[in-house]
């Protein structure tokens, strides 16, 4: 059998590694996670805000189309007979927007309450006094987004000049 024998001085053996390099390259990698997730979660937040804000504005379009179309024809949502002073008459759906491409469906309900009966004179119209009973409501309008819990309500008042 032949032996070979290694000198001590052919490889060197390193006395003075400690594994720094390992601890700071764990604290920065803890510090790039951190930072990540903070920021994703900022990202997260932010998206909501910006949807719960676009609800917002289509539940308050609804409300306001709503009113627009009580505008434009009174009679559509209520007879003047027929709201008494201890009444109000509800139309549930009066407005609704269904079917637009990339937007949830809207509706509105309109709620009218009869506030007063007055008599001729009493209201001026573009500063003219017209000897016309004048009936006054109350339109209450609440605008919804179907598929969330958005709600807007908008409150006007209407003067219906009677001959």
């Amino acid at each position: 059998m032949i032996m070979i024998r290694i000198s001590p001085h052919t490889y060197p053996i390193q006395q003075s590694q400690r594994g720094s390099a390992l601890v700071i390259s764990l604290i920065l990698l803890t510090i790039i996670t951190i930072l990540s997730v903070s920021a994703m979660r900022s990202t997260n937040l932010d998206t909501k805000i910006a949807v719960n804000h676009q609800l917002k504005e289509l539940s308050y379009r609804a409300a306001e189309n709503a009113f627009a179309q009580l505008i434009a024809n009174p009679l559509t949502a209520v007879r003047p007979e027929t709201i008494g002073p201890e009444n109000a008459v509800a139309n549930p759906d009066f407005y609704q927007s269904l079917g637009v491409v990339h937007q949830p469906d809207i509706s509105a309900d309109i709620t009218m309450e009869l506030i007063e009966v007055a008599p001729p004179g009493k209201y001026k119209f573009n500063g003219h006094s017209l000897n016309r009973t004048s009936i006054k409501y109350q339109a209450d309008s609440v605008g919804r987004v179907l598929g969330s819990n958005t709600r807007t309500t908008n409150r006007m008042e209407l003067v219906w000049i009677r001959n």
